[in-house]
């Protein structure tokens, strides 16, 4: 048995909350045993990448059959073709938004983009629970300092900490786990991939779709 430290009520070991005041139960600290290292998060953000070209041609036929369309409305300005080829900092912006978009929600509806999921990882919290939409935001956000260096400052930071965690994962409280080594309650089914893979890919052509018209307009 287990005493609620809130209200002093007796449960189960097994329990979660407390049977009497609803208080979450911390979990258990995991080992550092089914954490990820650094070169295979490496293939996992190399197939990620892989994925990205996919999306971006994808983006591209749409855009263009979309400027297209426009051409024959007579809405699209003369010469947009030759805009095309020319440099936008504001489509890269948009670029790099669509690619956190993707990490985003494929990580905290599910745990796994298609890199992690092809190499057996999972994103969770690092109390071993559930990645969240919160804590998979703040790591995609810090992806770009984390990738300093050719992953020199993401390294670096693995090396210090009991999880192998990058400073992303320090700062959204998550963690890198290899799939075979995480607890029941983290892992999410594949319709939650399904879900978040919807809603990341759809974000981030859309993204890369706004970036190719905002060269034209």
């Amino acid at each position: 048995m287990k005493c609620c430290d809130y209200c002093g009520r007796e449960n189960d070991e097994e329990a979660i909350h407390c049977a009497g005041c609803a208080t979450e139960f911390r979990r258990p600290p995991v080992d550092k045993a089914p954490s990820a290292g650094f070169w295979i998060r490496v293939l996992a953000r190399l197939i990620d990448m892989s994925f990205g070209l996919v999306m971006g041609v994808a983006a591209g036929l749409i855009a263009l059959a979309v400027l297209e369309l426009l051409a024959l409305a007579g809405l699209a300005p003369a010469g947009w073709q030759h805009r095309l080829h020319g440099f936008s900092l504001a489509a890269m912006g948009l670029g790099f938004l669509g690619e956190i978009f993707y990490h985003l929600f494929c990580e905290g509806i599910h745990g796994a983009t298609l890199g992690k999921l092809c190499c057996g990882l999972r994103v969770v919290s690092e109390d071993g629970g559930p990645a969240t939409l919160r804590g998979a935001s703040i790591r995609s956000l810090a992806y770009l300092i984390d990738s300093f260096f050719l992953g020199g400052v993401g390294h670096h930071s693995m090396r210090q900490t009991r999880l192998n965690q990058r400073y992303g994962d320090v700062w959204g409280k998550t963690a890198v786990f290899k799939i075979k080594g995480t607890a029941a309650e983290s892992q999410r089914t594949l319709t939650h991939f399904g879900l978040g893979m919807l809603a990341g890919v759809s974000c981030c052509v859309s993204m890369l779709v706004m970036g190719i018209l905002w060269r034209v307009f």
